[in-house]
């Protein structure tokens, strides 16, 4: 599935998770995949994120992991598992 805009995403940042939803997705160019190519996990697409709004964003310019749930149930059933061990 490919993300989309107003798709429910979580934000790593070191052992945080923070809510957002995608709020636009960006093109990237063919010079700047040409830059991604000597790191080691190159970004496909690049997404502006709005976080909810009790969140505490990361701070500016910090790499981050963004992940998606690909179904209302696996996001049920990460959110209880997030709870029950007490990782938010």
């Amino acid at each position: 599935m490919d993300p989309k805009v107003g798709n429910e995403v979580n934000v790593v940042f070191g052992n945080r998770r923070i809510p957002g939803k995608i709020a636009q997705i960006l093109p990237v160019s063919g010079v700047f995949k040409q830059q991604l190519v000597a790191r080691d996990r190159p970004a496909t697409q690049i997404a502006r994120i709005r976080f909810d709004a009790d969140a505490s964003p990361p701070p500016l310019n910090t790499t981050v992991d963004v992940r998606m749930h690909y179904s209302a149930f696996s996001a049920r059933v990460s959110g209880v598992l997030v709870w029950l061990f007490g990782l938010y």
